[in-house]
């Protein structure tokens, strides 16, 4: 993890062991079509036991770095869809898919910052990002080659979360519109929920009976807890 990075340490008060993941909120993407989906990713995922009995918590730990990625699936169906990304290299083979991150810097209101990448295809890459006008205040953009969709989308960018195990897990994410540039504005806002969703599997967007950790308030540490009625509490810290 580096130096400037967020935990959610989660403890279970019910007498059963629990499975709890991780995911962040919905980006916004501005200029998607209204009928496309946009995905979320599990973040994290584990089991506790009774912190009462046990003493044991579950540490997830997120790196406060926004991240914009990508994704190819080469006929990965969906439901199989792991986008693991390692940071010792720019691209990494995961179940038939190939997928490419780059750091980038969210956009100011005097639009200073390097809040673009370009994207590439043959190979798949990001570029290194710099400055581009028309990019949505708090968020990156990347630009979209031309390229053929498929009824199946196979390709797919949005924002990525690094998680305490030195990976990268694309987090919300979309088919993105050819020959065009996507916006995408992330919010450093995750949720606890209870129940088994394996890391980098995509995850039903529901933020429903679940812990919200929101880091935008300043918060660098969240204590989550799954109470014994069945409900949850988060409390922030330093």
């Amino acid at each position: 993890m580096t130096s400037s990075s967020y935990q959610i340490i989660v403890r279970n008060l019910s007498q059963t062991t629990q499975y709890f993941y991780v995911f962040q909120k919905q980006a916004a993407f501005p200029l998607l079509p209204s009928s496309d989906p946009i995905l979320s990713g599990s973040l994290g995922c584990q089991s506790v036991g009774n912190y009462a009995t046990t003493g044991a918590q579950i540490n997830f730990g997120l790196d406060s770095q926004v991240y914009a990625g990508v994704l190819s699936t080469r006929q990965v169906s969906l439901s199989q869809l792991i986008v693991l990304l390692s940071l010792n290299a720019a691209t990494l083979s995961v179940v038939g898919s190939t997928s490419a991150f780059r750091a980038v810097t969210l956009t100011t209101a005097d639009g200073s910052p390097d809040n673009c990448t370009t994207l590439t295809l043959d190979p798949l890459g990001l570029s290194a990002p710099a400055n581009q006008a028309g990019i949505a205040i708090g968020g990156f953009g990347i630009n979209v080659p031309s390229y053929t969709p498929l009824p199946h989308p196979e390709l797919y960018c949005g924002v990525v979360a690094l998680n305490n195990n030195q990976a990268v897990i694309l987090s919300s994410f979309v088919a993105p519109v050819p020959n065009a540039v996507m916006n995408c504005i992330p919010k450093q806002i995750f949720f606890v929920k209870m129940g088994y969703q394996p890391v980098g599997s995509t995850v039903a967007y529901d933020e429903s009976n679940a812990a919200c950790c929101d880091f935008t308030t300043g918060y660098a540490t969240y204590i989550v807890t799954y109470n014994a009625n069945g409900t949850f509490s988060a409390t922030g810290g330093p």
